[in-house]
């Protein structure tokens, strides 16, 4: 089972236009955070929390359900009152939210915890509320600072700065130079990327790196082309210069260990897993640290932990709450493997899940519900053979000889092998 993650920066989570996602009818209220270790830090536990919290208001955020997103966002903070990222994050909510005083309150308090966390962003709310010399006081900040800059297509694209357009400082700002020309080489890679043309991306990222060595968003960008490529020596290359030019970004590690995982390195994918939470604990691959988990040791306890902190946050995430569902069933853990496989099932009924809620059925002594379950499975995909073959397995448990051979000679028709000999020594 392989799920893409998007890995998303500051800057670039604000760029997506996000489309409203209905809520399903899980609890969205409290988070249900497990604690594997008796003996836990309470001061560890508050920041487990309140990073919980941050994660689920960014999941809310890209639900489109800005109220819950602010809702989250505030617990987070009250449990952890210098949660810089959380404030910025809670002003860009308010600022959607039409609250621009608050927005540019938390903004502030952010940026004085880390200077040009979000200079751009502060100069929006003051743009909308009139205030123009703080507006372009902020966007000097923006682009004068060595991180966080905005394109200047974004800026000119930008409908809340309209009101900044007729002022004499508009054309004067706008025509600077405020970017070097390997940021400009980045710019247009990132936009040939965005247009899926790999391979001019390839030579906008090569000239940037030759006009500057020491550019790590150049590398960590290539890096990005090569994956998407399939070509994972140079993209594991450029990856580990881009974190010895910039060692404390979490997103290097997470791409580093993406790649790891996908050779089947695991030890070496969960060490750069572990570090790029460490530096980002908002860096969502908790869920693909559990997958490498499972492949070292699948009786790892911290693998429940940490598909659950991936659920807690993204609720609506139909694949990763079957996938925990699935690991249960592996070790054994029917009633939990039934919990999730029905969470699953209540989000997105995949024939997949219905035909996995079918074997933890099975294996619970629930017959008649694993059969109804393999039937839906072959509703919603009628050339599924593994569906066919189980529900045979089913019927015969029920001693239904006849209902059992039909099926497993039509799932052997669809190209599912009789791995147990069913037909020939059941039914012929």
């Amino acid at each position: 089972m392989k799920k893409a993650i998007l890995i998303l920066s500051f800057a670039t989570l604000f760029s997506f236009n996000q489309n409203k996602i209905v809520a399903s009818n899980l609890s969205k209220s409290e988070l249900t955070f497990s604690n594997s270790k008796a003996n836990v830090n309470p001061d560890d536990v508050k920041n487990k929390t309140a990073n919980g919290y941050f994660n689920r208001a960014l999941a809310e955020f890209g639900y489109g359900n800005i109220p819950a997103a602010i809702e989250n966002a505030n617990k987070a903070i009250e449990l952890k009152p210098e949660f810089k990222e959380a404030l910025s994050y809670r002003g860009y909510f308010y600022k959607l939210s039409n609250d621009n005083e608050k927005a540019i309150a938390d903004y502030l308090t952010a940026n004085k915890l880390e200077n040009n966390i979000n200079g751009y962003f502060i100069a929006v709310p003051y743009a909308l509320t009139g205030n123009k010399d703080e507006a372009f006081k902020w966007m000097e900040v923006a682009f004068t600072g060595p991180e966080n800059k905005p394109t200047m297509e974004a800026i000119l694209a930008d409908k809340d700065l309209e009101s900044l357009h007729s002022d004499p400082r508009w054309n004067t700002f706008i025509n600077k130079e405020w970017f070097s020309a390997s940021e400009k080489l980045v710019f247009e890679g990132n936009n040939k990327i965005t247009a899926n043309d790999l391979d001019g991306a390839l030579e906008s990222f090569n000239k940037a790196i030759q006009s500057e060595s020491t550019n790590h968003v150049a590398f960590g960008q290539r890096a990005i082309t090569y994956i998407r490529k399939g070509d994972a020596e140079n993209a594991m290359n450029d990856l580990n210069e881009a974190i010895r030019l910039k060692p404390d970004n979490s997103t290097y590690y997470g791409n580093r260990a993406y790649i790891y995982k996908e050779l089947g390195k695991y030890t070496q994918a969960l060490a750069d897993y572990d570090k790029a939470i460490q530096l980002d604990p908002q860096n969502m691959v908790y869920a693909d640290r559990a997958i490498v988990k499972e492949n070292i040791n699948i009786n790892d306890g911290s693998i429940v932990d940490d598909f659950i902190t991936h659920i807690d946050a993204f609720y609506n995430d139909d694949f990763y709450t079957f996938y925990l569902g699935t690991h249960f069933f592996i070790i054994n853990n029917m009633n939990e493997a039934l919990n999730y496989l029905n969470k699953a099932i209540s989000i997105k009924p995949e024939g997949d899940y219905y035909l996995m809620r079918g074997k933890a059925n099975f294996a619970a002594k629930n017959i008649e519900k694993a059969i109804s379950d393999y039937s839906e499975a072959i509703n919603i995909k009628s050339d599924d053979g593994e569906a066919y073959y189980f529900r045979g397995t089913a019927k015969g448990e029920k001693l239904d000889k006849y209902g059992a051979c039909d099926d497993w000679k039509k799932a052997e028709s669809l190209g599912y092998k009789d791995p147990n000999g069913y037909i020939r020594d059941i039914c012929d």
